[in-house]
């Protein structure tokens, strides 16, 4: 008696609905089995899957099956059920060749892998089947398309802040304020946990790590939704918004211990890796002292980092003291130069390239099409280039002005891990001992001149 596997898949309950459900191709599976004298070995159902996808669990669990030997023949209702794409089909065509098993779609006999004929009509109905998929797929996809360049909101829950009306996403008057409340927290303090355990107690926030931060990259806060820049009424200021992008990975992690004022800051020179808090002892006597060092050199064994060195982080902040107003100085002018930067060269070779494109359009060496391709680029590089520049540099230069030493000396060390995440993105440091310190880029604003 030959052994059968009885697979069945429905991807949506409108399928179900039409008589496709999966207790429907159960029976009518169970019964031919039993009309033909088939042992049926085992069931595979996947449901709400794609017949499109290749990876489904329950046909891999079942060609595993077949490459045991477990199986003689596959029992489907339909075609469909079984494939929708003709390379799919052609790949386990031949490995149910290779085990010598074979396969019925019991409602629709015409289907016989046992013949040469049998196996040219399976392929053109499945050229036709992927056809069809490929064809609905792309249909739904403009859908989409066309329903996202709307405003319109697609599916799923809204984003905390917003709620559905009018199939668009409008700010909710209940969550709104709390949710700029949560950016501004996190842009004061640089800690996704102290951001979170501040606002537990309202019930609407994300209670889990990587959802709090989704939540704090999501761009529909701005009004932004892949290409549609005016996708929904904005609920976070844009300077905001990208304060929290630029805070967000360098996020500080509370520990129960101590506090480490630059973890997440220092990088590794040598290997670009993060710089651990640690706790180093002097030379003589068992003083202790807060120090930061290279996982790769010390945590990986074999180390994969040459970089042995510790910082003190009291030198540190000494450097940092000492230095800070002449680093910031220096960057305040390379911004200012960068700003008043002469582009007239660029557009007076831009403007000639589109008389010189109107000549060879004239002279018919350019088709039309190409004419305007060309010119339209140059003249949004023109726009471009003449847009004003401005580049917000006051935070900096106020910062510059300020007896940062005696305040300093206030602050608690949580305190100081805000503070120096208000300028600096990031601190190199390597075998050399030395400090390159790179601060937050300013906000950039561009208007037409």
């Amino acid at each position: 008696m030959e052994r059968a596997a009885l697979y069945m898949r429905v991807s949506t309950d409108k399928q179900a609905k039409e008589g496709d459900s999966i207790p429907a191709q159960k029976e009518a599976l169970e019964r031919y089995a039993r009309e033909k004298g088939y042992i049926i070995v085992d069931t595979y159902i996947d449901d709400g899957i794609s017949g499109t996808k290749a990876d489904r669990d329950e046909l891999q669990r079942l060609l595993e099956d077949v490459k045991q030997g477990r199986i003689d023949i596959v029992l489907v209702t339909k075609l469909d059920r079984w494939f929708r794409s003709i390379r799919h089909y052609l790949n386990t065509q031949e490995l149910l060749e290779k085990h010598h098993v074979s396969w019925t779609a019991i409602w629709e006999p015409i289907y016989d892998t046992s013949t040469a004929q049998g196996r040219l009509i399976i392929s053109q109905m499945m050229s036709i089947a992927q056809f069809e998929a490929e064809n609905t797929s792309q249909r739904i996809k403009a859908v989409f398309d066309y329903k996202r360049k709307q405003g319109e909101y697609l599916s799923g829950k809204p984003p905390v802040g917003y709620k559905v009306e009018n199939k668009h996403l409008v700010p909710d008057p209940e969550t709104a304020d709390h949710v700029r409340a949560a950016f501004t927290f996190f842009a004061q303090t640089s800690s996704l946990s102290r951001t979170m355990d501040e606002f537990a107690h309202l019930g609407i926030f994300p209670k889990d790590r990587q959802p709090f931060q989704r939540m704090l990259r999501n761009e529909k806060y701005i009004g932004k939704y892949l290409d549609n820049e005016t996708y929904c009424r904005p609920i976070i200021d844009k300077s905001l918004f990208e304060d929290v992008q630029r805070k967000l990975p360098n996020n500080i992690k509370a520990s129960q211990k101590r506090t480490y004022i630059f973890s997440g800051l220092i990088r590794c020179r040598e290997c670009g890796r993060k710089m651990n808090g640690t706790t180093q002892y002097m030379a003589r006597g068992t003083k202790k002292y807060k120090a930061y060092s290279c996982p790769g050199h010390y945590n990986a064994r074999p180390a994969i980092c040459r970089n042995p060195k510790h910082i003190n982080e009291k030198k540190l902040e000494e450097y940092l003291l000492e230095n800070i107003k002449p680093l910031l100085k220096m960057k305040v002018d390379a911004v200012r130069k960068e700003e008043k930067k002469d582009n007239s060269q660029r557009i007076t070779y831009l403007e000639k390239k589109i008389k010189k494109l109107k000549e060879l359009y004239i002279n018919d060496l350019i088709d039309l099409k190409e004419y305007k391709e060309d010119k339209e680029s140059a003249l949004a590089e023109i726009s471009t280039l003449q847009a004003h520049r401005t580049i917000d540099t006051k935070p900096y230069e106020d910062f510059i002005k300020l007896d940062i030493g005696s305040q300093y000396k206030t602050f608690t060390d949580a305190e100081k891990r805000i503070f120096w995440r208000a300028l600096i993105e990031k601190i190199e440091f390597g075998q050399d001992k030395k400090y390159t310190v790179y601060f937050l880029e300013p906000v950039v604003s561009s208007n037409d001149t």
